[in-house]
């Protein structure tokens, strides 16, 4: 599931510059990490800045630089990257994520025993001096939504920290040129913000929509114009090699290393930034030919990473092999059989959200909706009821409503701000019934039993389970009516 938006913060740049999603300084973890050599940290002396305010501010500095100049290439990357300051915020960015050990089986943990300082001080030295080599990705397969599975390709926490270090200082170059329609894996965007976007153009008529998927995607990026894309605002020869060596790495596969020739692994820090620099290419050229605006077409391309959907008010089918066309020349491939032609009336998903154009049942008036798609529904279901199974018996109460409210909590975050008033309720209500259910066979009964026997009150007062009506947004009917609604269609 994709992450929640970031907020924005206020800049620290001369007045009247603008910094995007790069202020000057913002928010940032607290770190009491020294500076070899020093008796005391930087955050540890009044009136300093911290470590992490110093990256926001170079970051901010790019940006804007970056922005005033769109053909400029930046150079003295490498000396950015191995900054002591920016290899904090690396590593404690890679910690907070946790994430799972490489080939290498290092965990977070591990380093945090043998101690972070002289971890970073190694990468340091060896960023500085050339002698970094990454190590293999190890490959996880994981389901895929639609069936089947993919591949993951994790490094070690070495490789991610260095990856995180070169990403905090190019990521803020290429975003001065990513386009508005692109939202995936941004700064201070997200895919709450696409699916806004998308239902804002269903709203004022757009509703032909072609439904595109590109195939095995970030498996089939050529290494070399993604170099070329990545070339065209760095300059720095030593960062680029990294960049080619992180993609050269290869996959550990039974003991063994499989060559990768094409493709950025997904799992690796840098891996989103890298696709959406290669995908840029074509959000560019969408805006080049002019197809979002006039006679051309009037069609709008909102892009989550390589997941996007076109809108438009006249028929999108020639735009089928417009968009072919791009994805070919960029040597990537429009998956047919899962992209389609469809009228917003018919209804479409998009990132876990379900599109549906129909008339108000309040107004009458023609209104887009969007709300959980109803395989996003069918998940969140499965995952509530294997929390609650009978192979969970052993388990404490309190811990069975501990995971089960972590499941509730993040789909509501993600989903809380569309029509969700119905969905809310009756995943809810199905939630409560798993539980009921759990608890009867803790007893050794069979069944949901009687209502009053454990009502909703019970198990969210006494118990703690996470009340998903209550964070149904005010336009929406009563927490009363949202109850008593999910009770009938229980």
């Amino acid at each position: 599931m994709p992450q929640e938006r970031r907020g924005r913060t206020s800049a620290m740049l001369p007045q009247g510059v603008r910094t995007g999603p790069f202020p000057g300084a913002g928010p940032s973890v607290r770190t009491n990490m020294k500076r070899p050599g020093q008796g005391s940290s930087e955050r540890d002396t009044p009136g300093a800045t911290r470590p992490q305010d110093k990256v926001r501010n170079l970051q901010g500095k790019l940006y804007t630089a970056a922005k005033a100049n769109p053909t400029r290439r930046f150079g003295a990357i490498r000396d950015r990257v191995t900054r002591w300051d920016v290899l904090q915020m690396a590593w404690e960015e890679v910690r907070s994520n946790r994430g799972a050990p490489g080939v290498d089986g290092v965990t977070i943990s591990a380093v945090e025993e043998q101690g972070v300082e002289a971890f970073l001080q190694e990468l340091q030295a060896s960023l500085r001096n050339g002698t970094y080599r990454p190590l293999p990705v190890r490959r996880v397969m994981i389901p895929k939504r639609s069936g089947g599975q993919r591949g993951l390709g994790i490094p070690t926490v070495r490789d991610r920290v260095a990856q995180a270090a070169v990403k905090l200082v190019i990521e803020p170059i290429f975003e001065a040129d990513f386009l508005p329609c692109s939202y995936g894996y941004r700064p201070g965007r997200s895919a709450q913000d696409a699916a806004k976007e998308v239902r804002r153009w269903l709203t004022v008529g757009l509703e032909n929509v072609l439904d595109a998927d590109i195939k095995s995607c970030f498996d089939r990026i050529p290494h070399d114009r993604l170099l070329e894309a990545v070339a065209e605002r760095i300059s720095d020869g030593y960062v680029l090699k990294l960049v080619k060596m992180w993609l050269k790495s290869g996959v550990m596969v039974d003991g063994g290393v499989e060559a990768t020739e094409t493709g950025t692994p997904q799992g690796g820090v840098l891996s989103p930034l890298l696709a959406n620099v290669y995908l840029h290419r074509l959000d560019a050229e969408w805006e080049r030919r002019g197809m979002a605006y006039g006679w051309r077409a009037d069609a709008r391309l909102v892009r989550y990473a390589d997941d996007f959907v076109i809108l438009s008010g006249k028929s999108v089918r020639p735009l089928v092999p417009v968009v072919r066309e791009l994805l070919d020349g960029m040597g990537l491939t429009l998956n047919v059989e899962k992209s389609r032609v469809v009228r917003a009336k018919q209804g479409f998903n998009f990132l876990g959200f379900r599109f549906v154009c129909r008339r108000s049942r309040r107004d009458g008036k023609r209104k887009a909706y969007y709300f959980p798609s109803p395989e996003a529904v069918k998940r969140v279901k499965e995952k509530v009821r294997g929390q609650c199974g009978n192979h969970m018996l052993h388990v404490e109460v309190e811990e069975v409503v501990r995971v089960v409210n972590n499941v509730l909590r993040g789909w509501t975050a993600y989903y809380r701000l569309s029509n969700v008033s119905r969905t809310f309720t009756k995943v809810q209500w199905y939630a409560e019934n798993r539980l009921r259910r759990f608890l009867r066979r803790r007893r050794n009964n069979a069944g949901f039993g009687h209502y009053r026997d454990c009502t909703s009150e019970y198990l969210h007062g006494e118990l703690g389970l996470y009340d998903m009506v209550s964070h149904i947004p005010a336009h929406g009917p009563s927490r009363e009516q949202s109850r008593e609604r999910g009770r009938r269609a229980g």
